[in-house]
């Protein structure tokens, strides 16, 4: 039995800012997501996702496509995963969140920095994801910058985020405000997904050609624990001041760390049945 993403949302709400001399200057959505529905763990629905993540969908399709050993194929679907603990948390998150948006915002996934990573234990710092609504005209576009925290921990036992990943996620915005896309642009025209028609992948390189397209949002991804929800992080984000207008999405685990162990565990079990 699988279970697909929509089925591990427990709930969502619209975030509204707590203290009354502030005022919101963007749109707020926290979801809430279980660890299990009717025994299926999301631990393992996102183990299914990681491959697309690592590899284009492109590469895949040959290695299986091209019948040699299919055993080969299966073990380097997910080869370029990381192994370190930190990496596979803050992959992990970053993962969910793109399949978040593609499963329940109705986006298709353009591009993933985590197929440009150079080894398997490093980060890419560029857009995290640009995805496509092609179902209506013109297309719309949507940037999103996904950022990650296992806090609490017992190093670092603060429950907010506001001095943290949210503060980043700011900084990283007002940062993209200035920035050249050019190269995201061309890295996505050139690796488009055989899952597009021919039709939108002419579009979409049209509208992908500096300067971009005139329809493109951003939105803010946070990926966190259940413990560390709290009224000031909401209030912080709602109201923080940033060139670059975007809206927000919070999502909530149990255990992020937990989450990915479980993940990336299927695919450790897997290459240690077959090596």
């Amino acid at each position: 039995m699988t279970a697909r993403l929509s089925a591990f949302v427990a709930s969502e709400i619209l975030l509204s800012v707590s203290n009354g001399k502030l005022a919101s200057v963007r749109a707020g959505t926290r979801a809430v997501l279980h660890d299990e529905h009717k025994g299926y763990k999301l631990g393992k629905h996102i183990s299914g996702q990681l491959p697309y993540h690592y590899r284009p969908v492109n590469g895949i399709v040959d290695d299986f496509a091209s019948e040699n050993s299919a055993l080969e194929a299966v073990l380097d679907l997910a080869a370029t995963a990381p192994t370190s603990p930190s990496f596979r948390n803050s992959h992990c998150g970053e993962i969910l969140a793109a399949h978040f948006i593609e499963s329940q915002l109705g986006y298709k996934r353009l591009y993933s920095k985590l197929t440009l990573t150079t080894s398997q234990n490093t980060n890419v710092h560029k857009m995290d994801g640009l995805f496509v609504k092609a179902s209506q005209q013109p297309f719309q576009y949507l940037f999103a910058e996904a950022k990650t925290s296992i806090l609490p921990t017992t190093k670092t036992p603060t429950k907010k985020h506001k001095s943290g990943i949210l503060s980043q996620m700011i900084g990283s915005l007002n940062a993209y405000s200035s920035d050249d896309p050019r190269f995201e642009f061309a890295r996505i025209r050139d690796n488009l997904a055989k899952s597009f028609s021919d039709i939108d992948q002419k579009q979409i390189r049209t509208d992908l050609t500096p300067p971009g397209p005139d329809n493109l949002k951003l939105l803010g991804v946070s990926v966190t624990n259940a413990s560390t929800v709290n009224a000031d992080d909401d209030d912080f984000i709602l109201t923080a001041a940033c060139s670059a207008p975007f809206d927000y999405y919070a999502l909530v685990v149990t255990d992020l760390a937990s989450l990915a162990a479980e993940s990336y565990g299927y695919w450790d079990a897997l290459k240690k049945a077959l090596q």
